[in-house]
């Protein structure tokens, strides 16, 4: 049975899936000028593959038009995304460093290809002519896309970053935004946990350490996205109007299709 947790704000947050354990939506957020990210249009999710009938059924209520999936082609061999009716279906790759391997995904875990450094530097890299946020700023300005579903495998990276773009887009403050990618720690948190105590086994205590810092939402990771961004271009205004070509009319025109 799919239920729904209250969150920091009023509303509907935190929406338990059988097949999915990531899944929230991102509506209720305060703006800096008082105003507040209206719910229904924007959610964030790990990988959908699992999802069942009953999970399948419960989207159709909250009118999704849009899925947008950031992983790669092999990630989504090995757990398709779901076909929904009237729904459009978008996969653009986002990661500067994800996987190109077909093997599997656990294999690359334990590889040591990823750790905290290689972390902050991905996330550093995400936000720039990256196509997969260019699609998603995209739609944001298109009401006719608003019931967004944009996710990743574990809906902590690579949507974390587009997770940020939408909110700093809306307005949201820098300490909103981290609470609502700190959340994905309790959200995906016992699913990680689960894997790590798995994966155990085959690591040593060093190998342990470092995916314990891949598998967590450490502010750390966020913050060097949001340090990126303002380190090239002063603010976030001068982002959003050169990487992706919002003018300050622009913005103002999603801002009032997005924010009640």
């Amino acid at each position: 049975m799919s239920t729904i947790r209250d969150g920091a704000y009023p509303g509907q947050r935190v929406i338990v899936l059988e097949g999915a354990h990531n899944f929230r939506d991102m509506g209720g957020y305060p703006t800096e000028d008082g105003r507040s990210v209206k719910y229904g249009l924007f959610f964030r999710s790990d990988e959908l593959g699992a999802l069942t009938e009953q999970d399948l059924e419960f989207l159709k209520t909250l009118k999704v038009r849009t899925i947008l999936d950031y992983r790669s082609e092999s990630e989504a061999e090995r757990s398709p995304t779901p076909t929904l009716a009237g729904v459009d279906y978008y996969r653009l790759e986002a990661s500067p460093i994800a996987p190109a391997t077909s093997g599997r995904a656990e294999d690359y875990l334990i590889s040591g290809a990823l750790n905290r450094n290689t972390m902050i530097d991905m996330y550093a890299k995400l936000p720039f002519a990256n196509p997969a946020y260019q699609f998603l700023i995209g739609a944001m300005g298109n009401p006719e896309q608003h019931g967004i579903i944009h996710h990743c495998a574990g809906g902590k990276d690579r949507t974390g970053v587009g997770a940020l773009l939408i909110l700093k887009l809306l307005g949201v403050p820098d300490a909103v935004v981290m609470e609502d990618y700190l959340l994905t720690n309790e959200t995906l948190g016992p699913k990680m946990k689960l894997m790590l105590e798995r994966l155990s086994e085959k690591l040593d205590s060093q190998q342990v350490q470092n995916l314990q810092a891949v598998f967590s939402a450490e502010a750390d990771y966020l913050q060097s996205a949001i340090t990126a961004v303002i380190e090239k271009y002063g603010n976030w205004d001068v982002y959003f109007e050169k990487e992706y070509g919002i003018t300050s009319e622009k913005r103002s025109k999603i801002q009032e299709y997005c924010l009640i």
